[in-house]
């Protein structure tokens, strides 16, 4: 029986399953428990993230899940309210919503599974456990529970014994093929060895082109993984970012501004706090560290709604703010947008060495020291940019042509490659000549 769901799951598209014993307090009134540590919530496709208002439990993020119960036959009911709840104060992560809009009368919606038990059902259970199995691609998640006691739940019994934990709550079904980071050290392994990379990049439509400018150590390592540039928030290879670095300054996010001057009149912002202004082009570039003035720019930066003594978010509106002399709001980041970001990118990084030749093209050699890192929590993500160990470092200008300003943007926040430990609990270092 659990090969016949996981063979519907692969028939939909889900291309990783994970799978939760359930403890009685999972259930449609107190949700379902995904954990403290966030890992899950990364490899769980969800909607945009946003902040709720406060509540007794603290500030709490929410975001939307395409998700659909599914039986052993495959039918499908889709779960319209269905969504991930973050709490950041405790930190926990919960599912929510996996019930109400579904219809009563299909039955493929497993109401009595996810129903509170009562004080005569909790003692009769015992220690026997339901399980909830989910298979999800990048856009969807599909769910199925099992009762608890039959066959479905003990074949699942027996395989969760074969299983390693990959969140602190979830194990993963791999189906006999490599996971996500023996693939991706398999493909590094093939790119060390091939040698050296003419530099290249994807254009939009796929096509790989040469790329002339010295900067292209990551369009052309990007490339070889078939990344077009700028084309999603996503995770670059499976669940894993990409970063071709050289052991210098690392570029992590490029968020633009969610509000202020910024995103109002950018021409006006540039006048008032541009770095360089000349008649036909205007420069925002400089450092800007939390809590220091910007002698450049006149601004400052503001992790405001934070509570860095607790490590907790106190304000949903808050986030990171530029503000100038006067506390007027010239940019803004909202935690919304912050968390959204660390969601989505920052999980597990691949850090890649390589070798510049410089010539014309320049060409590029990967390898053989790779960094592998794991676990950025939300608080270390936080503090880091609190203490600035995370930077705004933005190269954004203005330039007039044909009598039009044009701009282009580029917001990076970034970080120095020997702080990199101050933002992941787990970092492998490999050498791929002596992989294997």
């Amino acid at each position: 029986m659990f090969q016949e769901l996981i063979t519907q799951l692969h028939k939909l598209g889900a291309q990783r399953v994970f799978i939760k014993p359930l403890s009685n307090n999972d259930n449609s009134k107190q949700q379902i428990y995904l954990g403290s540590d966030f890992d899950v919530i990364r490899a769980i496709p969800s909607g945009e993230i946003h902040a709720s208002s406060k509540t007794a439990k603290g500030v709490i993020f929410k975001a939307p899940l395409n998700f659909y119960w599914i039986t052993l036959g495959g039918q499908t009911e889709q779960a319209p309210h269905a969504q991930i709840i973050f709490y950041p104060k405790y930190p926990e992560t919960r599912l929510s919503g996996f019930i109400r809009g579904t219809n009563h009368e299909t039955g493929i919606t497993p109401r009595e599974l996810m129903r509170p038990p009562t004080s005569a059902e909790r003692a009769q259970r015992g220690t026997r456990k339901r399980y909830l199995i989910l298979g999800f691609d990048n856009q969807t998640v599909w769910a199925h529970c099992t009762n608890w006691e039959g066959q479905l739940n003990r074949e699942v019994t027996n395989v969760l014994q074969s299983l390693e934990l990959v969140t602190s709550v979830f194990y993963e079904y791999r189906h006999g093929t490599p996971n996500s980071e023996q693939k991706l050290l398999d493909k590094l392994l093939a790119l060390y060895q091939g040698g050296p990379i003419s530099s290249c990049r994807l254009n939009k439509h796929g096509k790989l082109i040469p790329y002339r400018a010295q900067n292209g150590a990551g369009y052309t390592l990007e490339a070889q993984f078939g990344i077009i540039p700028n084309s999603s928030t996503d995770p670059d290879f499976m669940n894993w970012e990409l970063k071709a670095h050289s052991r210098g300054v690392i570029t992590l996010m490029t968020p633009e501004p969610t509000g202020g001057m910024y995103t109002e009149n950018l021409h006006q912002f540039l006048c008032a706090h541009g770095t360089n202004i000349q008649a036909d082009r205007m420069y925002f570039t400089s450092r800007h560290n939390v809590g220091q003035p910007n002698q450049k720019s006149g601004l400052v930066m503001h992790l405001e709604g934070y509570d860095t003594g607790r490590g907790e978010i106190t304000d949903p509106e808050g986030g990171l703010m530029l503000r100038n002399r006067d506390g007027g709001l010239a940019a803004y980041w909202g935690f919304d947008k912050l968390v959204g970001h660390w969601k989505k990118k920052h999980g597990n990084t691949c850090f890649v060495d390589y070798q510049k030749y410089k010539k014309i093209p320049p060409s590029y050699h990967y390898g053989p020291h790779i960094t592998l890192c794991k676990g950025s929590t939300l608080n270390l993500f936080l503090e880091a940019l609190y203490h600035s160990i995370i930077y705004y470092d933005p190269g954004v200008n203005m330039k007039l042509k044909d009598e039009l300003w044009k701009a282009k943007k580029r917001n990076q926040f970034r970080v120095r490659w020997i702080d990199i430990d101050k933002l992941f609990t787990e970092i492998t270092e490999i050498d791929l000549s002596q992989y294997r």
